[in-house]
């Protein structure tokens, strides 16, 4: 079975159409008899006019309504508004109406009269509307009709697009109901992107001139226009061609197996120093220099050592890390050091050497081991540290001194020539001797019996 054609359609609504005229003409003088009769009902009862003269009245009041509503009808198909001949036949509608109501003392009579003479004068006033329509439509002064879009799909989910849609299809009739859709979707996409494309642009040209010149040419050009010259302009098989070249399995597949590349080298390991013994204050005085100094074979020995090291140190290169700054453990006491500590860096001071334990033998000279480093070693001072600070509060401090543990310490520094590590550990010996003298429990005698040496 075939289907038919729109030719078909339109010889079926052609008929249709000659049918529902015939129809409603048909349902008009019904409907006009019986307002008639109404009317006529009600002058005679109500008013005592005799029956062949309350026929051509009421007859005249009930069409009265519709004459001169086919001439307003006439006067707006020519252009006009017609709005005086519109409410005079809507006024005589509504008199032809109450009349029926009020001149039946039976009510439900009255308004069965009254509704029917409403109507008429209704199915007339929709027919003279639709015939107006038609006219303006065919000469293009009216949209046409619109596809019937669906109201859950359409209305509800997307009524912002559909009203876009409904306005393209009046536009451009040829557009059904899912071609209007679509092209209001792509109308959509191709806004949102022209409006990327114009503020890009105002962006690109405001950094370009200066901000007079860029509102001048924002002003002159249309952004809008430039954005959809570029859009239309846009080399698509070019960047297509590109992107693919990027994603070519064969390009993927070697970048997924090419190997993490090697770690560096490790750098060479310094050689550790040996473990050096340390000797006892009195043992260390007891020694005489001959045997603190290395034998020069040694020494040679322990000079090409060193500067080995320093040439492997030169040739490797090792990451420093980032300095990190970090909140001072020692708290209150970085006054303390601060006054202690010189203000400028001193010059780096050779280390002493540092011996191993003695064997009481006698005649056997002592091989002392000496720490690897690249400064030569110095000649060792006579007795500890704590004993040489002591003795030099004891010679330059008088007995009322009011000077702090800082200041003695700096001054003791001072007087030994003592390193940085050297103050540091000074200070808890000049902070000792002064908490001792303060209480009173040294004397000039025990103080020089402590720091001289023992003799045998």
């Amino acid at each position: 079975m075939s289907t038919p054609g729109i030719n078909e359609y339109d010889a079926d609504l052609q008929k249709t159409v000659r049918q529902t005229s015939i129809m409603r003409q048909l349902f008009y003088f019904v409907v006009l008899i019986v307002a008639l009769a109404g009317q006529v009902s009600g002058a005679v009862e109500a008013l005592g006019i005799p029956l062949i003269w309350a026929i051509p009245a009421v007859g005249a009041l009930e069409l009265g309504g519709i004459v001169v509503l086919a001439n307003a009808d006439v006067r707006r198909r020519l252009g006009e508004k017609a709005t005086a001949s519109r409410v005079l036949s809507a006024a005589i509608a509504a008199f032809a109406v109450a009349f029926n109501w009020m001149a039946h003392d039976n009510k439900l009579m009255a308004g069965f009269f009254a509704g029917m003479s409403a109507l008429g004068y209704l199915v007339w006033l929709m027919h003279t509307e639709n015939q107006r329509r038609d006219r303006l439509r065919a000469k293009g002064d009216l949209p046409p009709t619109t596809p019937a879009y669906e109201v859950v799909g359409h209305w509800l989910r997307h009524p912002w697009l559909t009203l876009r849609a409904k306005n393209l299809a009046k536009a451009d009739p040829s557009l059904g109901l899912y071609t209007s859709i679509a092209a209001a979707k792509a109308e959509k996409r191709k806004e949102q992107r022209t409006s990327a494309i114009a503020k890009v642009l105002h962006r690109k040209i405001r950094s370009a001139v200066d901000p007079s010149t860029a509102d001048i040419a924002v002003a002159v050009y249309d952004l809008d226009e430039i954005a959809v010259r570029l859009a239309d302009g846009a080399d698509y098989e070019g960047l297509t061609a590109l992107i693919a070249a990027d994603l070519a399995p064969a390009r993927l597949a070697a970048m997924t197996n090419t190997p993490p590349p090697p770690p560096p080298p490790p750098a060479p390991a310094l050689p550790e120093p040996e473990p050096l013994p340390i000797l006892d204050t009195e043992e260390q005085q007891a020694l005489p220099a001959a045997a603190v100094r290395p034998a020069p074979a040694e020494e040679e020995q322990r000079r090409a050592a060193r500067e080995a090291v320093a040439r492997a140190a030169a040739t490797v290169e090792v990451p420093q890390p980032e300095p990190v700054t970090a909140p001072s453990p020692l708290g209150g006491l970085r006054a303390d050091l601060e006054g202690i500590l010189p203000a400028t860096p001193a010059a780096p001071r050779p280390r002493r050497a540092r011996t191993a334990p003695v064997t009481h033998e006698t005649g056997d000279v002592l091989d002392i081991a000496e720490e690897p480093t690249l400064t030569p070693p110095t000649v060792i001072r006579e007795g500890s540290l704590r004993n040489q600070v002591h003795q030099i509060l004891h010679d330059n401090v008088p007995p009322n001194d009011r000077r702090d543990v800082v200041a003695l310490t700096t001054m003791v520094g001072d007087l030994l020539d003592l390193d940085d590590v050297e103050r540091l550990t000074a200070s808890n010996y000049v902070r000792t001797w002064k908490n001792d003298v303060d209480a009173g429990r040294r004397t000039n005698g025990r103080h020089l019996q402590g720091i001289l040496p023992v003799q045998g």
